[in-house]
């Protein structure tokens, strides 16, 4: 009964509409990653991630990822404004909106800079921001860890 996704030729969702929102929001539409999230933000792409819990904003961009969106704050600034939501970096995640096109899409944004750094912003690395299904892009990370993201992205859709 699982739904996959061949690239390109994947049936795909339409759970959200560009256009539908005029500003961000604190709550999202649960967007299946495999099924639409992919196909909705793409690498190059630059948006706003909203905090659900306390409203604050900041802007980031895609910079890759597969299977969950690899991301970076835009400016040293936004870098801030991201690190003052974790306190200290830390791969606990935290529920978050993304608004993209005039879409407000339920997701969930880990703390931990590592890996690929592209942008120059304050910090080095990038982050990993789930949506709905998203996994990782490692075999060996824990089921926890992705399970604790699954249950960020219900909470930032209101679930």
């Amino acid at each position: 009964g699982e739904r996959i996704a061949i690239s390109g030729y994947a049936p795909r969702l339409n759970t959200v509409r560009e256009g539908e929102a005029s500003a961000p929001a604190r709550r999202g539409t649960a967007v299946d990653w495999n099924l639409e999230g992919k196909y909705l933000v793409e690498r190059g792409d630059t948006f706003t991630v909203v905090d659900v819990d306390t409203g604050k904003q900041f802007r980031a961009t895609m910079i890759g990822g597969y299977n969950h969106a690899d991301i970076e704050p835009l400016t040293a600034s936004d870098t801030n404004i991201m690190k003052s939501l974790f306190r200290t970096w830390q791969w606990s995640p935290r529920a978050v909106v993304l608004y993209h096109n005039g879409a407000n899409i339920a997701a969930s944004l880990s703390g931990m800079p590592h890996g690929v750094d592209t942008v120059e912003n304050g910090v080095n690395g990038h982050f990993d921001l789930y949506m709905k299904n998203s996994t990782s892009h490692s075999s060996t990370t824990s089921k926890v860890y992705i399970q604790q993201h699954q249950n960020m992205v219900m909470k930032a859709a209101g679930q």
